[in-house]
């Protein structure tokens, strides 16, 4: 039997390039689309399972055609990152949420663990695709990357920028979702963060400060917390003002504004990116030491610290520093106002210690006036309604003359 014929043009895959981008770029050599590229000159007629499951007989021609190695193209779609990114493409594996992303602790202790019936690691209920302004803006580089279909990314990792939402092929007809919007730098945390996430994905290992691990355990950490950052505060126990800090650092609602708790997976787009800014400002608060969670993985996110050594001379120590008291009382009124801003015991408990001596009604009204303006619900100062006078207020305290 004679053997298939070689593409006389095809481009070489891109690092990173999906399935169906490098395909796209095939048939564009021949003035043709993807359908009828694979129609007609493979007898493959089903586009959707191109970047998820491709069959092995699709693989073995696409190999043929062109010369590149089997493993090759297998790992320019999902089934390739078998089991490094997922574990299985099987959506009906007993306890996969539970392995996945319930193993791992990074933001809080050991949680218990959730189970769904139907469910995959990164898979999202809605399809997505968001790229690189600046990479398809290149015509020398118009590949379209088998990670910028999943919300596992926020930016670039070669341009730094915000990824974009669009529509069509690049080559043919491109519709962004917002066309008259630059390229948007993303920050630091971010950019960490997705430098991590494309390492994982082309070395095959990140570099974290304390040692280097393997791809499969940063995608599990990176979904761990995702899942941490989404657990309702009635479940955090002490780790809640940990949870409560990077999202207000990050400057998004408390679980991006979620009352109910669904994997991410099935979360609405703007909601997964939101969740993955939280996740970049919670690694870059635990590498600063801003934040010491109780997670058992969270040291990776710390540098090692440094081992005893002598050299045989009598050892000097520093004099202690002195300490600042007053710093230090500032801080903890600074975190106690952030606790109060959301639970009505502390904010009570705060201003009985800040109203002590305090009789004068006019005095009580300025003092109640500052905790507003502090971002404390004037609800949670009594348990009377906030529109009530102060005057009323005075009465409902027992501070009345």
């Amino acid at each position: 039997m004679k053997p298939a014929p070689r593409w006389p043009l095809h481009p070489a895959p891109k690092e990173g390039e999906a399935l169906s981008s490098w395909l796209n770029r095939v048939a564009v050599c021949y003035q043709m689309d993807v359908h009828e590229l694979l129609a007609h000159d493979l007898g493959h007629s089903q586009l959707d399972d191109l970047d998820t499951a491709p069959p092995t007989s699709l693989l073995t021609a696409l190999a043929q055609r062109s010369g590149l190695e089997f493993e090759r193209l297998r790992g320019m779609s999902l089934a390739g990152w078998v089991p490094w990114l997922l574990d299985s493409l099987d959506d009906s594996v007993p306890a996969a949420l539970e392995t996945y992303a319930f193993q791992c602790s990074v933001l809080l202790p050991k949680r218990k663990a959730r189970s769904l019936t139907r469910w995959r690691a990164w898979l999202p209920s809605q399809p997505m695709r968001r790229v690189c302004p600046l990479c398809l803006n290149d015509p020398a580089s118009q590949a379209v990357l088998l990670v910028w279909q999943l919300p596992l990314m926020l930016s670039c990792p070669q341009h730094g920028c915000w990824l974009a939402s669009c529509w069509g092929l690049p080559g043919r007809y491109l519709q962004w979702e917002n066309a008259e919007a630059a390229p948007h730098p993303a920050n630091e945390s971010i950019a960490s963060m997705d430098r991590r996430t494309w390492q994982a994905m082309t070395k095959g290992f990140v570099e974290l400060p304390r040692r280097r691990i393997h791809a499969g355990l940063w995608f599990r950490l990176l979904r761990t917390l995702l899942d941490e950052l989404n657990t309702p505060l009635s479940h955090c126990g002490g780790s809640a003002g940990s949870i409560r800090q990077v999202w207000e650092q990050c400057g998004h609602p408390v679980r991006a504004g979620q009352s109910l708790w669904r994997p991410f997976e099935v979360l609405a787009p703007a909601v997964q990116l939101q969740m993955l800014e939280a996740a970049a400002t919670a690694i870059a608060l635990i590498e600063s030491r801003a934040l010491l969670p109780r997670g058992e993985q969270a040291a990776l996110f710390l540098a090692e610290p440094q081992t005893g050594f002598t050299s045989g001379l009598p050892e000097k120590k520093p004099k202690p520093e002195p300490v600042n008291h007053w710093q230090r009382a500032a801080q903890a009124i600074d975190e106690a106002i952030i606790e109060a801003r959301h639970n009505p015991e502390t904010a009570r408990s705060l201003f009985a210690l800040a109203s002590y001596g305090r009789r004068d009604p006019e005095s009580l009204d300025r003092l109640r006036l500052t905790f507003v303006q502090e971002g404390i619900p004037l609800e949670f100062l009594s348990h009377y309604q906030a529109d009530m006078p102060f005057a009323c207020l005075r009465q409902s305290d027992g501070l009345s003359d």
